[in-house]
């Protein structure tokens, strides 16, 4: 694939870009032993996307576990109290953690009736929808000011503490995960030494913002993983670097695309071609945001980020506070819209992309590197370059180069190293503790089983089935519940069942001869009066017996009997609910984390285990044309 890339786009430089250097950014790192071979002058630039927004508050419910810190909470991702949460500069997750979310509707979809068992079985609704649906081993930071605000403009000293809390749940969670002493006590230290670092920047550099934290710390978690200097084609960027917008940056290709949409030949066709790529998709068109609008955002230093609005008159920035800058002639191209923004807000802004503009931008210039399942945004900017292509539009991008990494299958590389397995994947397996070489060749298959069980669990409906299903994988427990729930249905059914049924045969009786009774008079009016006591009589005999099947119901120990066959129910309806969220777990989980694992876990783990991912690397071509 790299050859292949060396014809497609020869000189661009590789980019791997990402909010937060803590998760799977670094892992493409793996590329570099095959590229030094493949092409050994190509650059890769590895950059902090600084420009994109902090997490916010959406919400004033948090849930129970939620950690408070002055400006800043640290939450997980459930689909009830932070169901709205959306956190990238200042997420972290766990060995074999992702923000993996089991929803509400995955569990109507797997047989659990959430609702029900909340109302019945549980002692407040919110804290037993937020325990349930919570994302395994995952926490996310947000900003608790109202006022957004980019990654380069959190400042480190402010936001450290909460980001210690991060580090510490995500580093000494995994370390907890690690059996043999001695690996455990390396690791434990590592982590203890990384948070320190961070401690020492933040008190050190008052002035530094979380994106310059993760500037400096880059170069050294990726040293770590490649065990030595980094050779010089490997180099570190942000975006208000590479997008920053003035008089002399104006003319570089990553702002070719800007242009093409100030061009009034082509404007109205590229709004079109936006606004229908967007179209059906969570991304606002452009009419949303006002007249003159572009899909491109101004970062003014100090006053925020906002979208563009450009008429032949004004130029409007979105900003919290908007800023407006009166034009003395219309613009129609990139330089006459950089000596606009130079004149009015200086030489330090950054002209950024939108969610899917910010691609097509910098992939004139360079060939990002994503992993197998990143950017969920991708498919809007390839149905973007198809409507601008149909429209007759000019548009020049490389193509993008995927990695798939081997990051399970090679984790039997880590040696005989023994891990203590989350209680999900502990269920999965059969084991609480499991060797990385078997859990390496097991990961695949137990997958499929737990797939498999999602589906077998949708299927049953009666309590009785569930309890058998739950005795075949549960174990003796409920033995002794199905049993019991059997006994309590027979005494119904042989008491209280057989006298109701005789009363609910003699009602039965006694309302079809008062129907004859009622037919008889409509015919005969004349004999009403004759008939008339009987048919007051059936009515008195038919509300005793209904009095009595009521009494019937009502005895205390038919009560206790119902009431302890429903906690039964209830005990296997949560039990249900239980293996729905450790099949989900699973069977979603070790997938995502297979195609995005964090690349500090093999710095925590084994170095052998990144080199084995490296060597069983493959890759393939994506074009965005």
């Amino acid at each position: 694939m790299l050859e292949e890339l060396n014809h497609a786009a020869p000189d661009a430089p590789l980019l791997a870009l990402g909010q937060t250097i803590f998760w799977d950014e670094p892992m493409k790192l793996a590329l570099l032993p095959a590229l030094r071979e493949a092409s050994p002058h190509r650059a890769m630039r590895f950059g902090v996307h600084d420009t994109d927004y902090f997490a916010r508050l959406h919400s004033r419910l948090l849930p129970r576990d939620a950690q408070l810190f002055d400006g800043y909470a640290l939450l997980p991702h459930n689909d009830g109290s932070t169901r709205l949460l959306w956190s990238a500069a200042g997420e972290m997750a766990q060995l074999f953690g992702s923000e993996t979310v089991p929803t509400l509707k995955m569990y109507a979809r797997s047989g659990g009736n959430v609702e029900r068992v909340a109302r019945r079985c549980a002692e407040g609704r919110q804290a037993f929808v937020d325990a349930l649906t919570e994302a395994w081993g995952w926490r996310g930071l947000a900003a608790r000011d109202p006022a957004p605000r980019p990654v380069y403009e959190i400042p480190l000293r402010e936001v450290a503490p909460a980001l210690d809390a991060l580090l510490e749940f995500g580093l000494d969670g995994s370390c907890a995960m690690l059996d043999d002493p001695d690996a455990r006590a390396r690791a434990c230290e590592w982590a203890w030494q990384l948070r320190q670092r961070v401690q020492q920047m933040a008190q050190a550099q008052p002035d530094a913002s979380l994106a310059d934290l993760f500037l400096q710390l880059y170069p050294e978690l990726l040293e770590s993983l490649y065990s030595g200097a980094l050779p010089e084609t490997v180099g570190f960027t942000r975006t208000t670097e590479l997008l920053r917008f003035n008089t002399h940056t104006a003319g570089l290709p990553r702002f070719e695309f800007v242009n093409t949409f100030l061009n009034p030949a082509y404007r109205r066709a590229c709004e079109d071609a936006y606004n229908t790529a967007v179209a059906d998709t969570p991304i606002y068109p452009l009419p949303e945001f006002g007249e003159g609008s572009l899909p491109f955002d101004l970062l003014i230093p100090r006053l925020g980020r906002g979208t563009i609005l450009l008429t032949e008159r004004y130029l409007c920035v979105l900003t919290p506070e908007p800023q407006i800058a009166r034009l003395p002639a219309p613009i129609t191209d990139v330089h006459a819209l950089a000596q606009v923004v130079e004149q009015t807000w200086g030489d330090r802004c950054t002209l950024v992309g939108k969610a899917i503009t910010l691609i097509t931008m910098l992939a004139r210039e360079f060939v990002f590197v994503f992993n197998e399942r990143g950017s969920p945004y991708l498919s809007c900017t390839a149905r973007l370059h198809q409507n601008l292509k149909a429209a007759g539009v000019p548009l020049q991008v490389n193509p993008i180069l995927r990695l798939r990494y081997p990051t399970w299958d090679a984790l039997g590389a880590a040696g005989c190293a023994s891990l203590r397995l989350p209680e999900h994947l502990a269920r999965a397996f059969g084991e609480a503790t499991l060797c990385v070489d078997v859990f390496a060749q097991r990961w695949r298959s137990v997958v499929e089983e737990q797939r498999a069980l999602q589906e077998q669990l949708a299927s049953i409906r009666s309590p009785r089935a569930l309890m058998r299903l739950l005795l075949e994988r549960e174990g003796d427990a409920w033995q002794a519940r199905l049993e019991e729930y059997d006994a309590l249905h027979t005494q119904l059914r042989m008491t209280v069942g057989a006298r109701a049924q005789t009363l609910r045969e003699q009602t039965h009786a006694l309302h079809a001869e008062r129907r004859a009774l009622i037919a008889e008079i409509q015919r005969h009016p004349k004999r009403f009066s004759e008939l008339a006591p009987r048919l007051r009589e059936l009515k008195a005999q038919i509300k005793r017996l209904n009095a009595e099947r009521v009494r019937l119901a009502d005895a205390p120990e038919v009560r206790r009997q119902r009431a302890r066959a429903e906690e039964l129910e209830c005990e296997a309806e949560r039990a249900r609910l239980s293996l729905i969220r450790s099949a989900f777990l699973t069977a979603q989980g070790l997938p995502q984390t297979h195609a995005r694992p964090a690349a500090w876990w093999f710095l925590l783990l084994s170095h052998e285990w990144f080199k084995a991912c490296a060597e069983g690397l493959t890759a393939r071509i994506e074009s965005l044309l």
